[in-house]
């Protein structure tokens, strides 16, 4: 089965040399009938450094078969879309440009190719590991009760068993959904259900710069494509002083929150929206009526979980409970991305022009 490995990039000339350099050593150390199987698709995303000299140094005499396009228009979903179609591979292998993938990655990555034949999986999530660039600090908390999130440092690690999504791990928390980061997927899912929406992902023309692959694998999720877990697959994810402070792990919480609440109102499948979405399942049910009533087109139960939230926050103060008090102000950014989400909802709608178009979709008559 043919292997395409996916890189887009933007701006990283020194961390895309240093992966090229990689695929190029584990290229040569494959079995031939493995090695004549393989492309590398990189998308340059209008980088302004020296990342187009940097490719040029792969395109020859290194035995690995490297294809390099540009993509005009801003977005990792974009570029990743041109990719897609630029593919000749079976089994599309997305890396994000900026990350080390281990030793026997792309022999493991065979593997899997190799084997997906006789298996009815469509995607397969691969494994990536924080690669700390400095010691942690004491408010960085990976443990419950507060335990930050994995992605918030572009972790998917959950041990070493092979386990489809979704899924929950005692030790490492739970996932939905493979990461972006590090992911295998079938070409035919994106012949026969589409891409990545344009509208998310880092410099998206709506201004959502993340969610894009989630959103694909949770749309993939409602289709009943098969996703599982392969730890073997191994990449490491650096991460450096700046993504190591408070005000970095707030921000990751207000963007995913407000593009997470954009997808569920937007939704490519047009399924029924739960007016109640900005809070968890178990607890809707306890949301009245009349607080779904919005205020500057926001629904009000989202303005009184902030002020809980903030009230929580400052009796946390008094705790002296470091990763409590930001744990808090964590749940306080979410709400704040919700909130911002709601509005830009509203505002689209009202100025939205009217549409015969719109009406029959609404009444189920047409698609969208």
């Amino acid at each position: 089965m043919k292997l395409s490995i996916i890189i887009c990039t933007f701006n990283r000339s020194q961390e895309l040399e240093q992966l090229l350099d990689d695929l190029v050593l584990q290229h040569k150390r494959l079995r031939s009938s493995d090695a004549q199987e393989l492309e590398v698709i990189i998308v340059d995303n209008n980088s302004f450094d020296d990342t187009k000299e940097t490719i040029y140094k792969y395109l020859e005499n290194t035995g690995l078969s490297i294809k390099f396009f540009n993509e005009e228009h801003f977005g990792l979903a974009a570029a990743r879309n041109l990719a897609i179609k630029k593919s000749q591979g079976d089994l599309l292998a997305f890396l994000h440009d900026d990350i080390n993938i281990d030793d026997d990655w792309l022999r493991e990555v065979f593997k899997i190719a190799n084997n997906c034949k006789d298996r009815e999986i469509g995607v397969y999530g691969g494994r990536v590991i924080p690669l700390w660039q400095d010691e942690l600090p004491k408010w960085l908390n990976l443990q419950d009760p507060y335990r930050i999130e994995q992605a918030v440092f572009h972790g998917h690690s959950y041990g070493d068993e092979e386990q489809f999504y979704p899924f929950a791990s005692s030790d490492f928390g739970s996932a939905d959904f493979p990461t972006g980061m590090n992911v295998f997927v079938r070409k035919e899912i994106f012949e026969n259900c589409g891409g990545f929406r344009e509208d998310l992902g880092p410099s998206a023309g709506g201004g959502f710069d993340t969610f894009e692959d989630m959103e694909f694998f949770e749309y993939l999720t409602t289709l009943k494509i098969p996703m599982v877990y392969l730890p073997q697959a191994i990449v490491f994810h650096p991460i450096n002083k700046y993504h190591m402070t408070i005000r970095n792990v707030r921000r990751w919480y207000y963007k995913n929150s407000r593009a997470k609440y954009w997808t569920a109102h937007t939704d490519r499948m047009q399924r029924p929206i739960d007016a109640r979405s900005a809070v968890s399942q178990k607890f809707r049910k306890y949301i009245p009526s009349f607080l779904l009533n919005k205020i500057n087109g926001v629904p009000s139960y989202i303005y009184v979980k902030f002020f809980i939230l903030c009230f929580r926050w400052l009796i946390s103060n008094l705790s002296f409970n470091k990763q409590k008090t930001n744990w808090y102000s964590f749940q306080i950014s979410e709400s704040i991305g919700e909130m911002e989400a709601a509005a830009l909802l509203s505002e689209r709608n009202i100025q939205r022009k009217f549409s015969f178009k719109d009406r029959l979709v609404s009444k189920g008559l047409v698609k969208a």
